[in-house]
């Protein structure tokens, strides 16, 4: 199931004081699909534009979101449409006013008729695509009464009303869509010039699934099932724009009756409505009707004449926040270990007999998981490395000490498996804020170790977990050198660390190799020995990336059966973590594998090693992005899946 948006582009001007600010993709009904992409909706548009600057800008705001633009028709006779908003100051308050001509030189890029291939688009759209309008043009009209899809309008204007008379208005609309979205000037109109008395009766006349109506800062109205059912505003905010207002509206309404189906109920609507105030106090707070999703893009003349004839695009310099928590991750690190948790890990007092669980979900699992083999080898405690889920399923009534890893100290799954523990037991590893935590979790005061200090309060961005991940290993790292040799100097190594494997990285990781890997779109990981903790982490992040498959193997485990998944579903590029002394097994092991593998080998053995290659997994993540041009800590993802992400009920 796709949304389509069908109408010709537009490409918008903005001016402040007679100053062009930028350029931004326009039109209601590519403004919704902008910002259903934006929700990680399927989208595409069945459209037309000119073969000129204007149009190639107009279809790069749509294609930079990952909206399908194939079925777009460009015509080397025509100018795209520009729409012009400027900004003014009145009454001391912000304003605009739009135009079809240019107010610099009044020059108007606009055309009347529609150039959309009305039986293109019939033939090419699917039997399921949901289909967007903002208007009754013709064509448009003609696809609305000849195709079965799900249709939606949102209907801002009412001068293609003027000339009609009462039957053929009813005649366009009625019984035609699953939703239409009025804003008050239309459906006053429409009473008015029907003869009717109420939004109901308005409702009845049409016959769509669901009516809503916007009436700006004084709330929306929804009618449903001949029953009219008004919001008043919840969220307001400083408006710096209001243009895309009604658009993104829309937009949430549309993403929620996905989500539920279609099916409607009136005990939702208030939620829809909620959810839809929430996205429209983002648009109005920035400039553009898209400015919540892309800035304007900046422009320079290329000829004499006006930027509304001809420019360039001044292309956006990318900044990829992977980028900035990689360039980071040695400060941050080193910064955490010469906080004062390492001292306090010594007031854990651990022993041989303990019964100890660590506990971390996402990123932090990879430090939860190296901490326990820590106190396991410095102790020979009973240690436990599990996701918070594991925890609630278990016995764990000998369990003395519970130890648990969270970035920001509040990560609710992690709190959450501690219900039934004694809060004299449970620790935390994190860079919160100690207050704020102990509020919002009740962990005692002293039981929180963060290495969070008052010059290392900066936290990294991002999908992906990197300082999350490394700082609490490189934190117990230490515990265990103060423990077997103070000598051992922890900083040196990490900056040897990062320095080495980046610059190998750079090198092992090139277009040929992921050019291999995108063969199969397949990773085999191989761990065990004193590589667990990197391979752990380097599966999580290239699944939350969304880039790879992987499957993990234990390298002794791989030699009973696991070999023909690789050998029968040809899954046969590897990814090999290894310290350096190889055993026998293992060159048994390489030798099979052959060269359909890279071999990640550290300069150490034991635990060393395993930290080392922990290291080295945040720069394989990193190298793959840097080759791929995308932003691995940035994801797609939808709003669906955010349901998950933030459930907060009983696990």
């Amino acid at each position: 199931m796709r949304v389509v948006s069908i109408g010709d582009l537009v490409l918008d001007y903005y001016y402040k004081n007679d100053k062009l600010l930028g350029l931004n993709g326009g039109m209601t009904s590519h403004n919704i699909i902008a910002n259903l992409a934006k929700m990680g909706i399927s989208t595409a548009v069945f459209g037309a534009c000119g073969n000129d600057c204007q149009g190639k800008l107009a279809i790069k705001c749509l294609e930079n979101l990952k909206v399908d633009i194939s079925n777009i028709k460009i015509y080397n006779n025509i100018r795209t449409r520009c729409f012009h908003i400027s900004y003014f100051m009145e009454d001391e308050k912000l304003t605009f006013r739009s135009k079809k001509r240019c107010p610099l030189c009044n020059n108007k890029n606009w055309y009347d008729e529609s150039f959309i291939d009305i039986d293109y688009i019939i033939k090419n759209i699917n039997e399921n695509d949901i289909l967007i309008f903002d208007n009754l043009n013709e064509k448009n009209q003609k696809i609305i009464d000849i195709t079965k899809n799900k249709k939606i309008i949102d209907l801002g204007q009412y001068f293609e009303f003027e000339e009609l008379d009462n039957d053929e208005i009813i005649e366009k609309l009625s019984n035609k869509f699953e939703l239409i979205n009025f804003n008050e000037r239309v459906t006053n109109y429409l009473k008015l010039k029907l003869n009717l008395d109420d939004d109901i009766k308005l409702y009845k006349f049409l016959k769509p699934k669901l009516m809503t109506i916007t009436y700006g800062e004084k709330g929306a109205t929804f009618v449903y099932n001949n029953k009219s059912y008004h919001y008043n505003i919840i969220t307001k905010t400083n408006v710096i724009d209001s243009t895309g207002a009604g658009d993104a509206f829309v937009s949430s309404i549309i993403k929620d009756i996905i989500k539920n189906n279609f099916k409607y109920n009136f005990e939702l609507f208030n939620k829809w409505y909620e959810n839809s105030n929430k996205l429209t106090s983002k648009v109005v707070s920035k400039m553009g009707a898209r400015g919540h999703i892309n800035s304007l893009f900046k422009i320079k003349k290329n000829s004499s004449n006006c930027t509304c004839d001809n420019f360039d695009v001044i292309e956006r310099k990318k900044i990829k926040r992977c980028n900035i928590n990689i360039n980071n991750l040695e400060t941050r690190i080193i910064n955490a270990i010469n906080s004062n948790v390492s001292k306090k890990i010594k007031d854990l007092n651990f022993k041989k007999e303990d019964n100890i669980l660590f506990i971390g979900t996402g990123g932090s699992f990879a430090g939860a998981f190296f901490a326990s083999k820590i106190i396991n080898l410095l102790y020979g405690s009973n240690t436990y490395s599990l996701y918070p889920r594991d925890v609630v399923y278990r016995n764990n009534i000998n369990i003395n000490k519970v130890i648990l890893f969270s970035y920001s100290g509040t990560t609710n799954d992690v709190i959450a498996s501690m219900k039934d523990f004694d809060n004299k037991k449970i620790y935390i590893v994190t860079k919160g804020e100690i207050q704020n935590i102990v509020i919002k979790t009740g962990i005692l005061k002293k039981n929180i170790l963060s290495y969070r200090t008052s010059s290392n309060k900066g936290k990294e961005r991002g999908f992906l977990s990197f300082e999350g991940t490394v700082a609490p290993a490189a934190i117990f790292l230490k515990y265990y050198y103060n423990k077997i040799d103070s000598s051992f100097n922890i900083d040196n190594f990490i900056k040897s660390s990062i320095n080495y494997w980046n610059n190998k990285l750079n090198d092992l990781f090139n277009v040929e190799v992921i050019k291999k890997i995108k063969e199969h779109n397949l990773i085999n990981i191989f761990r065990g020995d004193y590589t667990d903790t990197a391979a752990y982490d380097l599966e999580s992040k290239i699944i939350e990336a969304g880039i790879f498959n992987c499957i993990i193997h234990e390298k002794k485990n791989f030699s009973h059966g696991r070999f023909i998944n690789y050998e029968n579903l040809n899954n046969i590029f590897s990814i090999y973590f290894k310290q350096y002394t190889t055993s026998e097994y293992e060159s048994k092991l390489l030798k099979y594998l052959g060269n359909n593998n890279i071999v990640i080998e550290s300069k150490y053995d034991g635990i060393i090693a395993e930290f080392d290659l922990l290291i080295a997994s945040q720069f394989i993540i990193y190298h793959i992005g840097k080759i791929l041009d995308i932003d691995v800590s940035k994801p797609k993802y939808s709003d669906n899946a955010m349901n998950i992400y933030f459930y907060k009920g009983d696990l």
